[in-house]
């Protein structure tokens, strides 16, 4: 037995417990004074996960180091069957083999979908708030942002399929970005907000690339639909972007699958891949995907299952100490959406009240677009007692605010 099965063989799932993030390189923990100017700023801002990955997925990246030869990788069956039998089991989504590309994260994808499908000086639509870099690739590669603004009610945000049609003939736009699970709103699109959505692209000749890389991320008694998964004309207008990194807490290793049914609109995007001279895959992200593939189904659903009560935890804690604040409930991802503009602060105020008083770090809501001023968006994939001190930091300093 060697020294790696050994080690993580009576592992238990570790959620609970607080890390030390010391010289790990974390963007979120290592590097707080140099951004922000406080050390004991409680991060919550990035999406990444502040859990260790799936055991199975130490073992395999721990296995393989260990050999001491790290030559230039290849994408072989069996990555392509674990990946195939994880998006048949968790979504009911049947995925060829030659339909897989790799890119090294969803936004690289995105930005070579944006030169494939397009022409500088086109619109691309997307539906804010967004992620905010959406708004760089549209602006990186001489593109125009088009927005179709979703409507916040007292149920969540809702699609306004007027606007979405009439923005699109009016601009007629080359490409429509889709986030779904949506990034920051937490929103989990229905299958007949999908359909009406891609029938309206299809009618129009507009190119659907949907962002699904918060795909697993979904809470209980709602279903993540898989674009691809509408029917074949859906299937055959889209870019599927996936990704491990948001499921199992590896985006450090720079890895996603993307998928494209249609031939043509693979071989448009595969020209662009290679003419900017995107990297084959390399050996850690495909030795860590497959192993989380194919063995992380257990360690992921304790997560789900403790993020979710988090969830409840904080959106509960929240409504009732602090009721001048309203969350949007999300069905899916890791992030609560919080509006904070009861209380009248720009988003300069806003942004320094959170990190000089409240010792809090957010994204703050204005980088998604104009709807996200005064909100923020909390990153809640940490253990509860990281979640409890800064919600406790939060309401002791707007006691001092009001």
């Amino acid at each position: 037995m060697s020294f790696s099965s050994r080690r993580f063989r009576k592992q238990e799932i570790k959620l609970e417990q607080e890390h030390n993030f010391d010289g790990l390189l974390s963007n979120k923990w290592n590097f707080r004074k140099e951004s922000v100017g406080r050390e004991d700023v409680i991060p919550m801002w990035v999406a990444d996960m502040d859990f260790e990955t799936a055991p199975a997925v130490q073992e395999a990246i721990v296995d393989r180091a260990e050999r001491g030869i790290y030559g230039y990788a290849r994408v072989t069956k069996e990555y392509n069957a674990a990946v195939i039998g994880w998006f048949e089991k968790r979504h009911q989504w049947t995925i060829q083999p030659e339909w897989l590309i790799n890119t090294p994260g969803v936004v690289t994808a995105l930005y070579i979908g944006v030169q494939a499908f397009s022409q500088i000086g086109d619109y691309i639509l997307i539906q804010t708030p967004i992620y905010h870099p959406f708004f760089r690739v549209i602006h990186k590669t001489k593109r125009k942002v088009l927005e179709n603004p979703l409507v916040k009610t007292q149920n969540g945000y809702e699609i306004d399929f007027a606007d979405f049609e009439q923005k699109i003939i009016a601009y007629k736009p080359k490409v429509f970005i889709l986030c779904n699970p949506h990034n920051p709103l937490g929103k989990v699109y229905t299958r007949e907000e999908l359909i009406r959505l891609g029938e309206i692209c299809i009618d129009h000749n507009v190119q659907i690339i949907v962002d699904e890389i918060h795909c697993d991320i979904v809470y209980s008694g709602t279903k993540h639909i898989s674009f691809a998964t509408l029917g074949e004309q859906f299937a055959n207008h889209a870019v599927i972007c996936t990704a491990p990194s948001k499921t199992f807490n590896l985006a450090g290793l720079r890895n996603s699958n993307i998928v494209i049914p249609n031939v043509e609109i693979r071989n448009n995007f595969k020209e662009v891949l290679e003419f900017v001279g995107i990297p084959k895959p390399s050996l850690f992200p495909l030795i860590a995907t497959q192993a989380a593939y194919e063995k992380g189904e257990e360690w992921l659903d304790q997560v789900l299952a403790y993020i979710e009560e988090n969830r409840d935890y904080a959106t509960d804690r929240i409504e009732k100490n602090l009721p001048k604040l309203t969350v949007n409930h999300p069905e899916g991802t890791y992030f609560l959406w919080v509006d904070f503009n009861a209380y009248g602060l720009s988003k300069e105020e806003l942004e320094k009240f959170l990190i000089d008083e409240a010792g809090v770090w957010f994204n703050q809501g204005y980088i998604f677009g104009t709807q996200g001023e005064g909100f923020v968006r909390i990153n809640i994939a940490c253990p509860r007692s990281l979640l409890e001190k800064a919600l406790a930091q939060i309401e002791t300093a707007i006691k001092k605010l009001v």
